[in-house]
């Protein structure tokens, strides 16, 4: 059996987090000794694994609460909790791929920062749709000149 504070160190998690959880009776199984310290068996570590996971791709508490209760509900629940997982895993697949476009923005700003600083650039925006003097046009590869007029 695990207290709070060793589940909290498993997962590093705050334990108050995980009162907060266990509060909102994400964690069905969880006793209390006669100190009313929560105890957690290895099987409550798999709902603690899959409250945080799911909190973590943005699933709400009432929908996290909903699914938790499918799985008390044993078998007959499955294909509803298959349902609700590929749902999650789409999301956060989806997640990924906008963050990957935002860090690739990230990446392309970077770079153009560093060539201005290069070049001794002095009139940089943000948008990428101009480019520096000698840089080369991802589009066409062909090498451009910025002419200023200032």
């Amino acid at each position: 059996m695990y207290t709070i504070n060793d589940v909290a160190h498993i997962f590093s998690v705050s334990p108050y987090t995980l009162r907060f959880y266990a509060k909102k009776d994400l964690f069905p199984n969880i006793i209390r000794d006669k100190q009313n310290t929560r105890l957690f068996s290895d099987k409550d570590l798999e709902y603690v694994e899959m409250v945080l996971a799911l909190r973590h791709t943005g699933m709400s508490l009432p929908a996290i609460k909903k699914y938790i209760t499918l799985c008390t509900l044993g078998d007959q629940t499955i294909k509803e909790r298959l349902n609700i997982i590929q749902n999650e895993l789409n999301n956060a697949e989806e997640k990924i791929q906008n963050s990957i476009k935002q860090r690739n923005i990230l990446k392309d700003k970077l770079a153009y920062y560093k060539k201005a600083v290069d070049v001794g650039e002095t009139n940089v925006t943000w948008s990428s749709q101009y480019k520096l003097k000698g840089s080369v046009s991802k589009s066409t590869n062909e090498k451009e000149t910025l002419n200023h007029t200032s």
